[in-house]
């Protein structure tokens, strides 16, 4: 009889409803077996004349397979996330998921058997694809440690072990010390200039917790829209110093949360990693699949963005304290800056940006960004409210061309208690061609932290939360119109990060387009349009204030790089961060602050890799000029995006992005990038 577990089922959408926690380890232990005697069948048969379908293909759609029903498994866990069942069973579904994949990765016959394949005769005449997909899985072994000796691939196998739980202790700290710390107000004075949404989100945190009045929390959106509209001071000083502090020894319950011994185990075991391996430190096995090669090129790159910046950052500054002395204030405070930043663009801008969120209501701009994205790249996006989805506020669109399916994006826009405390994108499935020639298509999934709007409110974005949105939707179309065939390098997740962030900061440019706002900005009211002359002004408004933004960003690049480069030169990681701060003179930061203690990006997979952001925005700002140039909206020039840089597999970003602009990439950009 076939087994109804739903998680073994074929399924083109999964089958969320149907999954229930006793499904999730009979599930993972029979694809793993099934997938230990696939490995075994391809070691025993493979040797004479290993062949590209009964070694890669094989080995591909085992790995698929575990690893969809585990990306099935992780996205129901958020929203199952207060079922303790569920909670074991995904742990323990997790658990034996894992420790088949450090066995296979480190596989000594299997790594052999794909050497053999690599230097057989017919490798030879395989496609660039081919040719790329195979010498991706032989480094692949390479960074497992399979090519070690026993104990050093033991040892490695610990490091990796013991490098996962300090992870995960440190996010568990991060977020027990976030919801620790909450504040109940009373008396509505003291919400002055929050906006009657924000108020009443936190009227909605106070009932939930049986309070009257309101409750602040210290989730990202709620700390965002203090810093920039309360007028309050104390308030505002009150929640920076509960936010830079979170999991230290200056926040709650410090004993257990404190995040620095974490951290200081975290980087040593990273090390460690990178020594056994063959590198100099941690940073330099990152760039082990990059663009830049060494870490010299990562750190001038930086220090060279810094320099561009000082100037604008040194008048920014200036002009800000002159505007806080006209407020009374003749000492800006860290805690004072978004908030003045905010106030000088609404005082010195004529009110550009008064009411902006009202002509961005979140449904009609998510419907336009699929209009927009048809237009420009040739497809189809059409919402399916019948399909299954893992949450009734999920969303799911198909994307289509042709008149046939290509690829399905899950929308998931806001807050959940469990969920993460950011935007990013997941991936369900990777685009791939199977034996007999038959597509497994791509699914993506959308998450953001948006704060949902309470009863009786529209929900609305301002202009921070288009970006945000434009972006991660850009890392989805780039997963979904992937035409390689090889499930190992189609998609996002099997990009670099420099890589990675491209797509999505290339659309975030859109946001900056004065031609592109005004066709997506109509009151959600009235349907009227932003003016040619009030996106202009909106457009000098937001801009202003903005380098100190761009230099948070490059100090927080700066500090995780230089503390993964230089682990070992007997600096603290407070020595670090000091000695990185001195190069941003103009962004003071008091002395309490424990900036890395709550660094997610430390913990999240971007390790070594922050730098990726402004790297691949440099990028992304290059590739947008022939936008300007020709339109937009120019359809052409979005098909020359599609085959250029959204759907190839082998060329290098450089290459293709020169491709696109027909053009070499300035040196003055990237200076030492290799060819």
């Amino acid at each position: 009889m076939p087994d109804t577990n739903p998680l073994l089922q074929h399924w083109t959408l999964p089958l969320w409803s149907a999954v229930r926690a006793e499904h999730l380890v009979p599930a993972i232990e029979t694809i793993v077996a099934d997938n230990q005697r696939i490995i075994k069948n391809v070691i025993a048969t493979q040797v004479e004349h290993p062949n590209w379908d009964d070694v890669v293909i094989a080995i591909d759609e085992a790995d698929a397979r575990l690893h969809e029903t585990q990306a099935v498994i992780e996205f129901l866990t958020v929203i199952r996330s207060n079922d303790p069942d569920w909670l074991q069973q995904s742990a323990l579904s997790s658990v034996i998921a894992e420790q088949f994949i450090a066995a296979k990765s480190t596989n000594p016959a299997l790594l052999q058997t794909c050497q053999r394949l690599a230097n057989s005769s017919i490798a030879a005449s395989f496609s660039a694809s081919r040719k790329a997909s195979l010498a991706k899985i032989l480094r692949e072994f390479q960074m497992a440690g399979t090519g070690l000796p026993g104990a050093q691939r033991e040892k490695l196998a610990q490091l990796n072990v013991e490098i996962d739980l300090m992870q995960k202790l440190f996010m568990s700290n991060l977020n027990a010390a976030s919801a620790a710390w909450s504040k109940h107000i009373i008396d509505v004075s003291l919400l002055a200039g929050l906006t009657p949404a924000v108020q009443a989100h936190l009227a909605a945190n106070a009932k939930q917790a049986g309070l009257p009045g309101w409750r602040l929390t210290l989730e990202q959106n709620t700390y965002q829209q203090i810093m920039i509209q309360a007028q309050n001071r104390a308030l505002r000083e009150e929640c920076y110093r509960a936010y830079c502090t979170r999991a230290s020894d200056q926040g709650p319950d410090a004993e257990h949360l404190d995040n620095e011994p974490v951290l200081m185990v975290l980087l040593a075991l990273r090390h460690e990693k990178a020594r056994t391996l063959g590198f100099d430190n941690f940073a330099q096995l990152r760039l082990h699949d990059r663009m830049a090669t060494d870490t010299s090129q990562v750190s001038g790159f930086l220090r060279r963005q810094i320099a561009l910046n000082a100037a604008s950052l040194a008048v920014e500054t200036e002009e800000l304290q002159a505007f806080a002395r006209e407020q009374g204030i003749e000492q800006v405070e860290a805690w004072d800056q978004d908030f003045l930043a905010e106030q000088f663009r609404r005082q010195r801008m004529d009110g550009a940006l008064d009411d902006l969120r009202e002509y961005f209501a979140l449904d009609t701009t998510l419907r336009s960004l699929c209009r927009f994205s048809e237009h420009l790249l040739g497809i189809k996006v059409s919402e399916d409210t019948q399909g299954e989805r893992f949450d009734d506020n999920v969303r799911l669109f198909e994307v289509s061309e042709h008149g046939q399916p290509i690829g399905y994006v899950y929308i998931d826009l806001f807050r959940r208690e469990a969920g993460t405390d950011y935007a990013w994108t997941g991936v369900l499935r990777n685009r791939r061609i199977n034996a007999e020639g038959r597509p497994a298509l791509p699914i993506a999934s959308l998450h953001s932290n948006f704060t949902a709007a309470a009863a009786g409110h529209e929900n609305l974005l301002s202009h921070h939360d288009l970006r945000v949105l434009l972006h991660e939707f850009g890392h989805c179309l780039h997963h979904v119109l992937t035409r390689s065939p090889h499930y190992n390098l189609s998609g996002i997740s099997q990009l670099s990060r420099d890589a990675a962030e491209f797509i999505g900061q290339l659309f975030e440019q859109w946001a900056h387009s004065p031609e592109f706002l005004r066709w997506l900005a109509i009151h959600h009211k009235t349907a009227e349009r932003l003016s040619e002359t009030r996106i202009a002004t909106a457009l000098t408004a937001l801009d202003a204030q903005r380098s100190r933004e761009t230099a948070r960003l490059l100090m927080s690049a700066l500090y995780d790089f230089e503390l993964h480069r230089s682990h070992d030169d007997g600096r603290s990681i407070a020595q670090v961060f000091d000695d990185v701060q001195r190069e941003f003179t103009h962004l003071p930061i008091p002395d309490y602050c424990r900036f890395a203690n709550s660094f997610d990006y430390l913990a999240t997979g971007y390790e070594a890799s922050v730098y990726a952001y402004k790297w691949s925005g440099v990028m992304a700002s290059e590739a947008f000029k022939r936008f300007e140039r020709e339109g937009v909206f120019n359809p052409q020039t979005g098909r020359d995006l599609r085959e250029t840089l959204l759907s190839g597999d082998t060329q290098s970003l450089p290459a293709a992005l020169e491709t696109f602009l027909g053009q070499p990439i300035s040196h003055a950009l990237f200076a030492g990038l290799p060819n």
